[in-house]
């Protein structure tokens, strides 16, 4: 639930995340066309290269909605807890390729410092293989991300307790311990 109203709704199946826009049926529109076209299977990277973006940014964020949702998301691509729940905790210590890290590198620091990314930044995600139109989903899905977090957490949106208890059934390690991620907020 949302710290606003929503509007009336066609589709009852909406996550909540798009549920809080019914009432901008236009933007509600415009963000789902560019959920799918961005990512979701959207871009030029393997699903689950973007579901790790999708947790490591929304975990850097804090973003309870957006680390949860796409933790879960994660693990269903990967079919590995450990993996996701290092991702949600700390990146750096997953198994992950030396491509991957580059990657997630890159993300986080345009999450988290975008005017300090630099042509050098580029050059290390083609040297770690990355074509161009690679580079570029990668931008894309994380600028997307933290879009949709900003939105989440701008309005209240948090995962249902149905969805965070599944959640913190597989969560390992130190990531079963953040309170951040594993409280609800106050709603």
């Amino acid at each position: 639930m949302a710290w606003i109203e929503e509007g009336d709704l066609e589709d009852q199946n909406l996550s909540d995340i798009f549920r809080v826009m019914s009432m901008n049926p236009g933007a509600l529109e415009l963000v789902k066309e560019l959920n799918e076209g961005l990512s979701f299977g959207g871009s030029g990277l393997a699903r689950v290269q973007e579901e790790a973006i999708a947790t490591a940014v929304s975990a850097a964020n804090r973003c309870r909605y957006g680390s949860m949702t796409h933790a879960g998301f994660l693990l269903r691509q990967s079919d590995d807890a450990q993996l996701v729940s290092d991702i949600l905790h700390d990146y750096t210590a997953a198994d992950l390729s030396e491509a991957d890290l580059v990657m997630l590198d890159f993300a986080l620091k345009l999450t988290l410092n975008p005017s300090s990314v630099a042509k050098n930044d580029v050059e290390a995600l083609r040297d770690a293989g990355y074509e161009d139109s690679e580079v570029l989903s990668i931008v894309l899905t994380t600028c997307l991300i933290n879009f949709m977090n900003r939105l989440a957490d701008g309005l209240g949106i948090d995962v249902p307790l149905e969805y965070q208890n599944s959640v913190t059934k597989w969560l390992t390690g130190p990531a079963a311990s953040q309170e951040w991620l594993t409280l609800a907020k106050e709603q």
